[in-house]
């Protein structure tokens, strides 16, 4: 698998506009090979259970599959105590993938693969690279207040619907290793947080419609709900569901899907 191949479109804008920025990857390789990408790698040592082949194989041997399958460099494996369902990735020179024990617990086989298959898309498409802008961003003006809010609104906002379409990418990732069904039935889950679900596993695909109707129901509906998101690192539940209800139908997602990449 490429990146190209799952890229969204918006996305691939963003990522393009700060690539040509002379000397922008290689400032934010450094700051990551001397402070981020150590700091976290030393709490995952220090804090989380790292996987391999001789604890926990199978959860081992699953993420190696879906490595190999996405294409890109063995990451490391870690799992953290948490009961709320969730997952991570991080890094550039040494990157690695940190699951909770939760996701572990309520999540079937294959419903695990996908949530393996989401990271590995963030690592494909060299998303770790430009997360560390914007959590420097943040820390730069919601910690150390080195800049004013009103001068980190505007470049947070724009970073931030940056990463709302790079998890539209990762998803696509998913949906190409597991499958649309699996996918939506793991986004589901990780919405509701249930180990069990009932009824159809296109529920959100559902609410969805009825969500785009209330939105669209006048003018202020719509800048209120893109209001309520501008800030979000992450689309909403059914915005996710309904992106890859649409991208099933592409030439894309048929050819990952036949030829197994």
């Amino acid at each position: 698998m490429q990146a190209k191949d799952i890229m969204h479109p918006e996305d691939a804008k963003a990522l393009q506009i700060l690539k040509k920025l002379r000397g922008f990857d290689d400032l934010i390789r450094l700051m990551m090979e001397n402070g981020y990408e150590k700091q976290y790698r030393g709490d995952n040592l220090g804090c989380y259970l790292k996987v391999n082949d001789h604890n926990y194989k199978d959860i081992y041997q699953l993420f190696k599959g879906v490595v190999r399958q996405v294409g890109i460099k063995m990451p490391e494996l870690y799992i953290y105590n948490d009961p709320v369902m969730n997952a991570y990735t991080y890094g550039e020179t040494n990157t690695f993938v940190a699951i909770s024990s939760s996701l572990i617990e309520r999540l079937s086989i294959d419903e695990l693969r996908s949530v393996m298959a989401h990271e590995c898309g963030h690592i494909l498409c060299q998303h770790t690279l430009y997360n560390t802008l914007l959590r420097t961003i943040e820390e730069l003006g919601t910690l150390l207040q080195i800049i004013s809010y009103s001068a980190l609104g505007p470049i947070l906002m724009a970073m931030q619907y940056w990463s709302r379409k790079s998890e539209l990418s990762a998803d696509r990732c998913e949906a190409a290793v597991v499958g649309v069904e699996v996918y939506q039935r793991t986004l589901l889950k990780l919405t509701c947080g249930l180990s069990k679900i009932e009824g159809s596993p296109y529920q959100l695909v559902e609410q969805a419609r009825e969500y785009h109707q209330m939105k669209q129901e006048s003018w202020w509906d719509v800048i209120q709900q893109n209001c309520r998101i501008a800030f979000n690192s992450h689309p909403q539940s059914c915005e996710r569901a309904w992106e890859i209800d649409r991208w099933k139908n592409s030439w894309q997602y048929r050819k990952l899907r036949s030829t197994g990449f």
